[in-house]
């Protein structure tokens, strides 16, 4: 029977694609609470929306000479284990599965729950299904005497993602950049990643790419820039361009040189650097380390991320393997390391420190004891290392907001210790994080302010140089950055991606000083995140997606109808009414806290 628009309308609401927008996980079909999290269903929307994605597409080499050789059963048996490997990795690392396609898998990465850091994320999930698939590959070339191998691509951009039928599990993307990324797909090695050059952009300083080379693709009128995706870097990596001058954080680097003198001498400190994302964290930490170096001091670095946030002991043990220096030792040179480190530790700790490093004998047991024991037992074995060590040492954590909840408990018995130690300890945070290491007792704070006008505009300047031409697009930058440098820095690199700036950073020449100044996609999704993170539905998570935008890049946001202010207010505060999260009441420059 032929159902009415109004008919249509009055039926039960679904899930859009069946998917958690709280946590990405698969709904059961007309359900309305979420079976991993709770989270109450999302309504089913009518419209589509764009979103900063990463696209992943994997398909398995010569398959139809694999099926021909494969009785149905036994094809069914590996492609079934070959898609659920393909799924399950995907889904680990946040993502989710669009479709399959009979011999690949698409899969998206930022949609329909926005991710600040897709890209990486897909890179991750590409690199472990790669791992994967090569040791079912060993099996069925021993068992079937055939090659299995996965081709991979990957693309990040902007898609319009939504539902494209009444169907409830029809959520997908379509756009020009999901095309690309089955391209990339396409001139992939066999067993290999291949990147697009917006995705290589996004993750050329956290990852190990080949040489850039030239691929003929289908559609494309010229050959186009591809990267082939080798590893994952240990640490983040230089990327070859130029930093600017550090403009506006005298007061803070003058502070943190103060401390670091006192630190060496014996008056160890714990120093929270706190600030919204771009506004420079990872820049005084970079300035800190040069610092740090320079006096002779020992630096020792980790960072949490996004999509480890859930995996205990994470971030505490990579501190730990730099700190002992086993990350590039095998198992038994590690052990011997930790042992000529801390002599006097007690054995059965000792097997509790080479289990977390990943450094233990397989055939020695471990001290049958409870979690929480493991954890206080570690944390004593580390404080004492620590008030053990004689030497001057830096310690530095970023993007603490991310870590696992045993790294955190574990580090706020370390930085207790920090005082009687010749010890400075970095943390970097954003301003919603609430956790035990923004309170940590006789802390020092530093809460990064936005630049005022005339350190945009000195910062603006050096990027685009001292030409006329660009005098009065500089101007316009630095009112839309509201004084936010990763802001300015993005818009400057967009318009250049655009051709709208030409020439080399520094020394640009602008031809058209009124081109548009849109937001860059490297904005959009941590916007974007961040909004997805608030309690809002239907009108309002619209409304306030208007409002972050607008004022993310200094612009009058769009009009706000009367139902939809509470929630702009929410936005601005970070989801609390009542509160300066950014932005001051008046709509003015956020506040310096110091």
């Amino acid at each position: 029977m032929v159902q009415t628009t109004d008919q249509r309308r009055e039926r039960p609401m679904e899930p859009a694609g069946a998917v958690c927008r709280a946590c990405g996980t698969e709904l059961r079909r007309r359900a309305r609470f979420c079976d991993a999290c709770g989270a109450p269903a999302p309504e089913a929307v009518d419209q589509a929306e764009f979103k900063q994605v990463t696209v992943l597409f994997a398909d398995v080499v010569n398959s139809l000479a694999i099926a021909s050789k494969l009785g149905a059963e036994r094809l069914l048996e590996i492609m079934a284990e070959v898609f659920g490997c393909a799924a399950t990795i995907t889904r680990r690392y946040g993502g989710t599965v669009d479709k399959f396609t009979g011999d690949g898998i698409m899969a998206l990465f930022g949609a329909p729950v926005a991710l600040e850091d897709h890209a990486f994320r897909a890179c991750l999930a590409s690199l472990e299904i790669q791992e994967q698939i090569g040791q079912l590959a060993d099996e069925v070339q021993r068992r079937d005497g055939l090659a299995l191998h996965l081709r991979v691509g990957l693309n990040s951009g902007r898609v319009v993602a939504g539902e494209i039928s009444s169907d409830a599990r029809a959520y997908t993307a379509i756009g020009e950049q999901v095309g690309l990324a089955q391209r990339m797909e396409s001139v992939a090695p066999p067993g290999g990643v291949m990147l697009s050059e917006s995705t290589a952009r996004l993750v050329e300083h956290i990852t190990v790419l080949g040489t850039p080379e030239w691929v003929n693709v289908k559609g494309a009128e010229k050959p186009l820039l591809a990267r082939q995706l080798l590893g994952s870097a240990t640490e983040r990596v230089a990327i070859g361009r130029r930093e600017p001058t550090l403009v506006g954080r005298a007061w803070e680097m003058n502070t943190l040189t103060s401390i670091l003198d006192q630190a060496i001498v014996g008056a160890g400190c714990v120093v929270g650097v706190v600030g919204p994302p771009g506004i420079g964290k990872s820049r005084i930490v970079r300035e800190a380390v040069t610092l740090a170096t320079g006096r002779g001091v020992e630096v020792f670095t980790v960072a949490c991320e996004s999509h480890t946030s859930e995996v205990p002991f994470l971030v505490v043990a990579r501190l730990l393997r730099t700190v002992f220096g086993v990350s590039d030792l095998d198992e038994h040179a590690g052990r011997a390391r930790v042992r000529a480190a801390i002599p006097d530790a007690n054995p059965d700790d000792l097997l509790l420190l080479d289990d977390l490093l990943g450094i233990g004998d397989p055939d020695v047991a471990l001290p049958a004891i409870t979690p929480d024991a493991r954890g206080r037992r570690l944390a004593a074995l580390l404080n004492a290392a620590a008030l053990a060590q004689t030497t001057a040492a830096q310690y530095v954590i970023e993007d603490v907001h991310w870590i696992d909840e045993v790294s955190e408990a574990m580090l706020a018995e370390f930085v207790s210790v920090v005082p009687r130690r010749r010890a400075l300890v970095l943390i970097t945070y954003r301003t919603e994080y609430r956790g035990v290491l923004s309170r940590t007792p006789g802390a020092q704070t530093i809460s990064l302010a936005p630049l005022d006008a005339a350190q945009t505009t000195a910062l603006t300047t050096e990027l685009l140089g001292p030409d006329p031409s660009v005098g009065a697009l500089a101007a316009r930058i630095a009112d839309r950055a509201a004084g936010n440098p990763f802001f300015a820095e993005e818009m400057v690199r967009d318009l250049a991606e655009r051709g709208v700036l030409e020439g080399d950073r520094g020394a640009y020449l602008c031809r058209d000083d009124a081109a548009d100044i849109s937001v860059p996609g490297t904005l959009q999704a941590t916007i974007a995140a961040r909004v997805d993170r608030l309690p809002m539905s239907g009108m309002a998570w619209e409304v306030c997606l208007i409002v972050q935008i607008g004022w993310a890049v200094g612009g009058a946001p769009a009009a706000v109808p009367p139902t939809g202010r509470a929630a702009a207010r929410r936005c601005r505060t970070g989801g609390a009414e009542g509160t300066n999260d950014g932005a001051n009441a008046d709509g003015g420059q956020p506040r310096s806290h110091r």
